[in-house]
């Protein structure tokens, strides 16, 4: 029987350092970028980011180890495009694209494309609500199962 991990003070303090790099740099670290930024060895950096990924806080790239998503922010390149001042994030989806902006509680601009024609499309969020919206967004499960706390106005 696998031990069961406890989420500890330690993985709060390396999840909320890991959170600060991608909000404040506006993409998520390679390892050698958290590394440096966190004054802390590969070996240290690894681990941590392995204890994350087995308590599923995070998902790892299966060949290197690398951060590939830390909810909602991807690593790599998606349909969901979020833009906020001079710093811009990766989303898997439109929830996570609508999450950012009202995580960090800045307005932004969320470019995609419509699910319905593939017809390019741009969210804007502005104080936490929708504005002007073009197009068609489709959720397939109720908010409330996902994102209970996030409010539209």
């Amino acid at each position: 029987m696998a031990k069961k991990l406890t989420y500890t003070e330690a993985d709060a303090a390396f999840r909320q350092a890991l959170y600060h790099f991608i909000v404040t740099r506006g993409h998520v670290p390679k390892i050698g970028e958290l590394t440096a930024a966190l004054s802390r060895s590969q070996k240290t950096v690894r681990s941590a980011l392995q204890r994350l990924a087995d308590l599923h806080i995070l998902v790892l790239q299966q060949n290197t180890s690398e951060v590939l998503r830390a909810a909602p922010f991807w690593a790599v390149p998606t349909a969901f495009h979020v833009q906020s001042a001079k710093r811009s994030w990766w989303a898997s989806c439109v929830w996570d694209a609508l999450a950012i902006p009202l995580m960090l509680r800045r307005d932004a601009r969320v470019t995609t494309a419509c699910a319905c024609c593939d017809s390019a499309m741009e969210l804007i969020v502005h104080k936490g609500g929708l504005l002007g919206t073009k197009g068609v967004i489709h959720f397939a499960v109720p908010a409330s199962r996902w994102y209970e706390n996030i409010v539209f106005t």
